[in-house]
Order: C-alpha cells, then sequence, then structure tokens
C-alpha cells in the first residue's frame, strides 16, 4: 500500500532485503541505528530490524537498488507477464520530485553515518566474541584480537582524514567488552596524532583490547557495584592486572603488550597500581593507554550517578588529575579531542540545542552536529558548522543544564561509544 504523502510502500517485514531504502516510523531512542531511513546494505541489518517487533514498515522504491521479497505464501506462484501499462511503482518513480540540494547532502551525511555505524556494530561484535573467548580459549582470542587491531590500524591510521565519532552506547549493552572497545578507539586515536609507528599502534592496540583481560575473573558484585567498593573489595579489584597477565601466561604474546597492561593503572605521580611506578618508569605506550582507560572509565563508570559527560571528563583530567598523566600526551589528548568532545550536548548562538557527532580535526571548533528536539519522532538535522558559518557553539551544557524531556530522551546517564572512522562527507 502506497503512503502518498512520502511516495513510499509498505511492506511486511519478511520482504525485507539487501538494497531496499527503508524508513523506521520508530523515535530516534527506539531502534539501534543513527538515522531512521537508510538503504539496508547486508543481512545483519535486517535481522537487527526484524528484532524490533515491527509487523510492517515503509520502504522507498526511488531510492532502493532492489525490490522486496514476494510473501513466502506465493513463492510457487507462476507469474504471467503483466501489461506494459502501469505499474504503480513506476509511475511513482517516475512522477516523483527530485530532491533538492539539502536534501541530497542529508541523505548523504546520514548515509556515511549509518555506514560508519555498521561498521561499529561489526567491530563491536568482534570485541564481544573476543572476551568471551579469553577465559576458555585465550590463544584463539588473541589471533582475533591481532586481527582486528591490525586491521584497524591499516585501515585508519594510514587514513588520511580520520575522525572520532560519538555512537549510541546503550545499543551494546555489555559494558565489560564496550569498555575496551572505547578504550581501543580512544588510544588508536591518540596513536594517529602522535604520529606512532604502526608497529607501536598494533602494541597498543593490543594492549587496550586485552587490559582488563582480568576483570573476567572479578564477581560481577563488585564489577558493578553502585556504591563505594570496601578495602577489602578494592584489594580483590585490583588483582585483575595481575590476573589478566596469568591467563596470557600461556600465549605467545609479546613482553611490551604485556607491559602495557600490566601498567594501566599505573599514574605518573606514583599514585597508581600495582607497583606505584613514576612517570619516568613507565613505558610510552603506557601513558598513551593510561589516558584512554581513564577517559572512558569516566564517562562510563560502573555506577551511573557518576558518569561524566565527554567535556566534564576532560576537565576534570585536566583541572583534576593532570599530574597523574604525561603532561604533553594529556595535552595533544584534548586537542585532538577538541573542545567539544563526541557525545557533547551544546547550545548554539540562535539558541538551540545539539549534540556534536563527529569533530573535525582541523576545525575542533566546528564539529559536526545534530539538531535536537523533545520531540521523539522528530530527527534532527545534520549540520557540518565547516559549512555554516552562521551557526557557533557558545556552550557544552551539563545534563542538569537540558529541559526534563531532553534528558529523558538522550538517556544521559547511559554508556557513551566512540568509533575511529573517515570524516562524515555529504558527497
Amino acid at each position: 500500500m502506497p503512503n502518498q504523502a512520502s511516495d513510499t510502500f509498505y511492506i511486511d517485514i519478511d520482504q525485507l532485503q539487501v538494497g531496499l531504502y527503508i524508513h523506521l516510523d520508530l523515535g530516534w531512542m527506539d531502534h539501534p541505528f543513527s538515522v531512521s531511513n537508510f538503504k539496508i546494505t547486508d543481512d545483519s541489518q535486517i535481522e537487527t530490524i526484524k528484532s524490533l517487533g515491527l509487523k510492517q514498515l515503509r520502504y522507498d522504491p526511488r531510492r532502493s537498488s532492489n525490490t522486496p521479497l514476494r510473501h513466502a505464501a506465493y513463492q510457487n506462484v507462476v507469474e504471467f507477464p503483466l501489461r506494459k501499462a502501469g505499474s504503480p511503482k513506476l509511475e511513482i518513480i517516475d512522477d516523483a520530485p527530485e530532491l533538492s540540494p539539502s536534501q541530497k547532502k542529508q541523505l548523504a551525511l546520514r548515509q556515511a553515518i549509518a555506514e560508519s555505524e555498521q561498521k561499529f556494530m561489526k567491530t563491536s561484535s568482534e570485541v564481544k566474541n573476543i572476551q568471551k573467548l579469553s577465559t576458555e580459549r585465550p590463544e584463539q582470542a588473541y589471533g582475533m584480537a591481532s586481527k582486528l587491531v591490525e586491521d584497524l590500524v591499516s585501515s585508519t591510521l594510514t587514513e588520511g582524514d580520520v575522525a572520532i565519532h560519538a555512537m549510541n552506547g546503550h545499543r551494546i549493552g555489555d559494558q565489560h567488552f564496550q569498555h575496551e572497545l572505547n578504550t581501543l578507539v580512544v588510544a588508536m586515536l591518540l596513536a594517529k596524532n602522535l604520529d606512532i609507528t604502526d608497529d607501536d599502534a598494533v602494541v597498543l592496540g593490543m594492549a587496550a583490547i586485552l587490559h582488563d583481560i582480568g576483570k573476567r575473573q572479578i564477581s560481577d558484585k563488585i564489577l558493578l557495584k553502585k556504591d563505594p567498593l570496601s578495602v577489602r573489595e578494592t584489594a580483590i579489584y585490583q588483582t585483575h592486572v595481575l590476573l589478566g597477565l596469568n591467563m596470557l601466561r600461556d600465549v605467545a604474546v609479546p613482553r611490551r603488550i604485556l607491559t602495557l597492561i600490566s601498567q594501566h593503572h599505573e599514574f605518573a605521580d606514583g599514585s597508581g597500581y600495582p607497583k606505584g611506578l613514576h612517570c619516568d618508569q613507565i613505558d610510552p605506550l603506557s601513558h598513551i593507554l593510561i589516558i584512554a582507560n581513564m577517559y572512558d572509565n569516566l564517562c562510563n563508570p560502573s555506577n551511573p550517578a557518576l558518569t561524566k559527560t565527554p567535556y566534564e571528563a576532560l576537565s576534570v583530567m585536566f583541572a583534576q588529575q593532570r599530574h597523574q598523566f604525561d603532561q604533553s600526551i594529556l595535552r595533544r589528548f584534548i586537542k585532538c579531542l577538541g573542545i567539544y568532545p563526541p557525545g557533547s550536548v551544546v547550545r548554539l548562538s540562535d539558541q538551540k540545542l545539539a549534540t556534536v557527532l563527529s569533530t573535525n580535526p582541523q576545525q575542533p571548533l566546528r564539529p559536526f552536529i545534530q539538531m535536537l528536539s523533545d520531540d521523539r519522532e522528530v530527527e534532527g538535522e545534520i549540520i557540518d558548522l565547516r559549512q555554516a558559518l552562521d551557526i557557533n557553539i557558545i556552550q557544552c551544557l551539563k545534563p542538569e543544564q537540558l529541559p526534563n524531556a531532553l534528558q529523558s530522551m538522550l538517556r544521559l546517564k547511559q554508556r557513551t561509544s566512540y568509533f575511529l572512522d573517515k570524516i562524515y562527507a555529504a558527497s
């Protein structure tokens, strides 16, 4: 049945296939995609859409490169040629108005975001599998991690224009492996900006993805406890460093990776653990891992009530904790994340609110943003501030500064995820 207002058709969920451009008529927080309208590019997207519980959805034949599957009940029905006179679908395609330049730009941006989202979901799944295998089959887990990190280094660190993108972290579910992925992404961002060698980037990436492997042997009662840990619980928690090293003792892990794993809770001022090392005793790559680990722990603590916005996390690290970090690396980290880190909520010069989607490394004051509305059904416009010179960010907001409706809709106490990918392009 066509929807005349938008020249789209309702199809049953079992008619989905790759190539269809579909519309999810759901609030943008009610589905696991960055955009609500997009072309299906692989079978995993179809499975995700089916898991949403929809019976039907709309598809747009103009933007599709395929046609819907036939209903299963009619798979064996003999088809007869149709007369040329009128397929309504063809008439709609022929008569459909051209998209305006601004609509084409929005479509391109949303498609770029959807593609980045799919890469993120694929990488998330791989990290989850690595973590699940780490206890029973650590050698296989290490091999999978090696391939993932080497692919990430070759695909992103060699790419000219790469930025860090905010993803909706509540989609992932298991915060154990989400932390590893976030730490990996932030560490790789720093690696690129510090211009370290590919070999060192692989060492750093491997340590990032395996640094908390020992937590697989710590009870969730401790890992997910909302109240402060007791002295005994703190001591148990801190054993995850040694437990992780022990889990890898029978795997041929290079010594430097083990060194970085052993040092990810050390601090430059000697206040860390397990050895209380000082700055010059810590491996230079460990300093990167320490910063990446701390940043995500501030943004995504086990107790959601303690969550810091990305902007707040950077402020805490610089104003209150900078003595714990290598100063030159901390300054570089703040510079490459930008004044308005992805995931931040900002007020614009026209007093409207937006979320920061992605950095623009060459112009940190002008990131990609998405406009906010307290209407869950409205998907905000995506704006590249490099091309919208009449709009400026004037303030980064804390959760309590937002209207209640927006606080609820954004789920600001949920976890934040990041992904490293090429800069979004509208053409």
